[in-house]
C-alpha cells in the first residue's frame, strides 16, 4: 500500500511539473514570435523519401502553397523501387528552385538509411537554415516564414514544431493523432524545464552554423532516431538555444499507419531510439516515464488483489490526459478531439507497455523494410 501511494504521489508531481514546463515553453515561444525582427534567410527544405509514390501528390500540393523563388527545395530519393524518383523529377521540372538527388547505395553501419539521406542532402543544400519534413507529410501554408521567425534570435540554433497525423474516422487514426500530440507536448515540457530532449524530425529546422558545430549529420553518430540525436547534440554544445513552436501555424500533418501492428513497430523504433541513443539524459528521462507508465498499467491488472492498483492506473490516465488536454489547448484542437483523450490514453498505456518491453528485448527494428540493429 505504501509503495502504491508513493507511486501515485510521484506521478501527480511529475505531471504537474511537466504541465508547468509546457505552459512556460509555450509562453516563451509566443514571445519569440512577437519579438521577431526582419532578417532574411536563405532557406533549404530537405525531404527524404523511399517508395512514397502514394503520398507525394499531397506533399507536392502543400509545397505549392509555400513556393517562393528564393526557397530551395531538395527532394532526396533513397533507393526507391516505385515511381518516387520519376515523380520528384517531374515536379522539379516545373519548379526551378527544386533540386532532386538520388542515392543507390546502402548506408554504412554508422547511420540508419534516413540519417544517410539527410547527410547527403545536407551537402547539396545551400541554405543558412535547413528545414526538414517527410514525403508522407502535409505542410501548412506559410510554414517556412512562420518557423524562420524563431531564427531572428541569433542564439536559436534549432527549432522543432508540432507533428500530428492526418485526422481520420477510425479509432486507430484518432489514437495516432492523440499519440503524436501527447509525445510532442512531453518534449515541449522538457524545453520549458530547460532540458530539450526529443522532437519530430519531420518538422524540424536547424541553423547551418549550429549543424556545423556538431559535425553535420555525419558527426552526430548512429541512432535509430536521428532527429532526437540531432536535438541533443545541438543542446550539448552549450552554445545554441533550442526553441519549440507548439502552435497551429507551424503544425505538420503526417500520414497515419493503417494497422495496429504497424503502429507498434513504429513506436518500438521510437522507444528503442530513445533508450539506446547516445544521449544518456534523454534515455534516462524516457525510461523513467515509460517505467511509470508500465507500472500504472500493471496496477490495473493488480487491482484484483489490491484496490490501490486501480488508483495507480487512474492517476496514470489522469496525468497523461492532462498533458494531452494542455497540448490540445495550445494546438487549438476542438472538443471533438478532446472527447477521445481518455479512451486513447487507456489504449496508450497498453501500447507503451508493449513497446517499452519490445525495445528492451528485440534485437533489430524495421524502418522502410530495412532491419536496423539497436
Amino acid at each position: 500500500m505504501t509503495v502504491l501511494l508513493i507511486y501515485c504521489l510521484v506521478m501527480l508531481a511529475v505531471h504537474f511539473v511537466v504541465v508547468a514546463g509546457i505552459i512556460r515553453a509555450c509562453r516563451m515561444s509566443r514571445r519569440m514570435c512577437d519579438d521577431s525582427g526582419n532578417a532574411a534567410f536563405k532557406v533549404s527544405v530537405i525531404i527524404p523519401a523511399r517508395n512514397e509514390e502514394k503520398n507525394l501528390p499531397m506533399l507536392f500540393k502543400s509545397l505549392e502553397h509555400n513556393m517562393d523563388p528564393d526557397l530551395e527545395i531538395i527532394l532526396a530519393d533513397d533507393r526507391s523501387t516505385d515511381l518516387t524518383l520519376r515523380m520528384m523529377q517531374f515536379f522539379a521540372s516545373m519548379h526551378p528552385n527544386v533540386k532532386v538527388i538520388s542515392n543507390t547505395e546502402e548506408p554504412g553501419t554508422d547511420m540508419n538509411p534516413k540519417h544517410h539521406m539527410l547527410a547527403l542532402a545536407e551537402k547539396a543544400a545551400t541554405g543558412d537554415i535547413l528545414m526538414f519534413t517527410d514525403a508522407d507529410c502535409i505542410i501548412p501554408q506559410d510554414w517556412v516564414p512562420n518557423v524562420c521567425r524563431y531564427f531572428q534570435n541569433p542564439n536559436v540554433g534549432l527549432v522543432f514544431s508540432t507533428v500530428v497525423t492526418v485526422p481520420g474516422n477510425s479509432f486507430l487514426e484518432k489514437y495516432q493523432t492523440y499519440d503524436h500530440l501527447l509525445r510532442f507536448f512531453y518534449t515541449v515540457g522538457a524545453v520549458g524545464l530547460g532540458n530539450p530532449s526529443g522532437g519530430f524530425g519531420n518538422n524540424l529546422a536547424v541553423r547551418r552554423a549550429a549543424l556545423a558545430d556538431v559535425g553535420g549529420f555525419e558527426g552526430i553518430g548512429f541512432s535509430l532516431t536521428e532527429d532526437a540525436q540531432l536535438i541533443a547534440s545541438v543542446r550539448n554544445t552549450g552554445k545554441w538555444q533550442i526553441a519549440v513552436s507548439p502552435f497551429r501555424e507551424t503544425m505538420v500533418y503526417a500520414q497515419p499507419q493503417k494497422r495496429y501492428s504497424d503502429v507498434l513497430k513504429q513506436e518500438t523504433r521510437w522507444s528503442a531510439g530513445a533508450l539506446y541513443g547516445r544521449d544518456k539524459m534523454t534515455g534516462i528521462m524516457y525510461s523513467f516515464m515509460l517505467m511509470f507508465t508500465v507500472a500504472g498499467t500493471v496496477g490495473l491488472l493488480g487491482s484484483m488483489f489490491d484496490p490501490m492498483g486501480l488508483g495507480c492506473f487512474t492517476i496514470l490516465i489522469w496525468g497523461m490526459g492532462l498533458v494531452a488536454l494542455t497540448g490540445s489547448y495550445y494546438a487549438k484542437f476542438d472538443n471533438y478531439f478532446r472527447a477521445f483523450i481518455i479512451p486513447c490514453t487507456c489504449l496508450g498505456g497498453v501500447f507503451y507497455c508493449i513497446t517499452f518491453l519490445a525495445a528492451f528485448f528485440v534485437r533489430t527494428v524495421k524502418w522502410k523494410g530495412t532491419a536496423i540493429k539497436k
